[in-house]
């Protein structure tokens, strides 16, 4: 599984650049009026000079020659020290550590500077931003937790709380780690934006760590979604089949994973063959053999001699079967039983017939089961290549949750 690289965002040291370069102007007084930050958030006169040059190659972006004045700086003696000297020459090593990529020595001085008394409640939550994601690039998981933690309390956590998730994936607290993933990857669609790709592996990868196969199927769901590749949709009918479902819905999974082109495996194509029969569809079972032959998925002997003699029991069925749909259709009594014509028109091929039967027989009520019904008139509309009808077939699959957890996804091939 890929799982995100950590990379440092740039927009977190917008307002270091701004403080950095202004510090040479008036005292604020209701910016330092903190206890504790000496120096009325001016710098020492003793310092002005080197700490000038370090502003004007903070300007030319001469990061180096920043970290050189501010050592010159420190160097002065002969005076005392001030609260807001200490809490500058923090800001402009940490911010041209920073650029440096000096990520262990950026991520001391912005501690540093945190934690001094001259550092504004209001300038915190761009501080925790920034010790995230330079702690992420050092995958220094207990302090991305941590930072990426005190962020999201603040209520800045966003993106920040990729890393945040990758801690915890790293640290293998899964549970944490598909918490704070979640709620990244929620927010993100309220948003109405798509959420990476990357976010919903990793988010699938510690669902599976844990055991948990409808977590599992429901990241696949939403990688088919945004991400509809054959992968995805071939480890979403696996998990989906994974979990606790009857006969009728297992068919529905097959015919699915059919139409996405799935199905490879001989054993899938024997089982749905096998349920078609059971549910009284010859033809359909006839041709999902014919095209597990054609296909040449069945590979033993053994597995090639058993699906010939299942093909022969469906061909037999299907003939008879086929010639009694317009009979049986006008003596349905039930809607029911015109859903029922529906299927095996569908099945045999005939998606026009297919089409009103199923319409009638869903107008007419009394059915078995509303929402294969449903999900059998969209499989028609789509095959009739009605796109839009079918969408508003498969919209009207609601009430077994797993029923309309297929229709949704057949509804994305509308």
């Amino acid at each position: 599984m890929s799982i995100p690289e950590r990379t440092v965002s740039n927009r977190w040291n917008l307002w270091v650049a701004a403080a950095a370069i202004a510090f040479m102007g008036a005292a604020a007084p209701a910016v330092y009026a903190q206890a504790g930050c000496t120096g009325n958030g001016k710098i020492s006169k003793q310092i002005a000079k080197p700490m000038a040059a370090a502003q004007e190659a903070m300007k030319a972006r001469r990061w180096q020659d920043v970290l050189n004045r501010v050592k010159e700086a420190q160097g002065v003696t002969g005076y005392m020290r001030s609260a807001t000297d200490e809490f500058y020459f923090q800001e402009f090593q940490g911010f041209a550590y920073s650029q440096l990529k000096q990520y262990p020595e950026a991520a001391r001085t912005l501690e540093a500077g945190l934690n001094s008394p001259c550092m504004t409640p209001d300038k915190k939550v761009a501080r925790y931003k920034a010790l995230t994601a330079i702690y992420a690039a050092q995958r220094n998981n207990a302090k991305v937790i941590e930072y990426g933690n005190l962020l999201a309390k603040a209520g800045g956590g966003g993106d920040a709380s990729v890393y945040v998730a990758q801690a915890y994936y790293q640290s293998g607290d899964h549970k944490n780690a598909i918490r704070v993933m979640n709620e990244v990857i929620s927010a993100t669609e309220q948003r109405g934006q798509t959420p990476k790709e990357n976010w919903l592996l990793q988010l699938q990868a510690s669902c599976s760590k844990i055991g948990d196969n409808a977590c599992v199927s429901r990241q696949f769901e939403k990688l088919v979604m945004y991400y509809p590749k054959t992968d995805y949709w071939k480890n979403l009918m696996v998990a989906l089949r994974q979990t606790d479902v009857n006969d009728v819905q297992q068919l529905n999974i097959f015919r699915l994973a059919t139409y996405v082109k799935v199905m490879n495996r001989g054993e899938e194509y024997k089982e749905m063959a096998q349920l078609a029969l059971e549910q009284g569809l010859p033809c359909e079972a006839q041709s999902v053999l014919e095209g597990a032959f054609t296909g040449n998925v069945f590979k033993e002997q053994r597995d090639k001699d058993v699906n010939t003699r299942l093909l022969a029991t469906a061909k037999a069925a299907c003939s008879p079967a086929k010639a009694a749909l317009a009979q049986n259709e006008a003596k349905a009594a039930t809607g029911g039983d015109l859903v029922k014509v529906g299927a095996g028109y569908l099945t045999s091929g005939d998606t026009a017939k297919a089409v009103s039967a199923l319409q009638k027989g869903i107008a007419k009520g009394q059915l078995t089961n509303p929402d294969e019904a449903g999900i059998l008139l969209g499989i028609a509309q789509l095959k009739s290549n009605n796109k839009a009808e079918a969408a508003k077939a498969f919209k009207t699959v609601k009430a077994d949750p797993t029923m309309a957890r297929i229709a949704k996804l057949w509804a994305l091939n509308t």
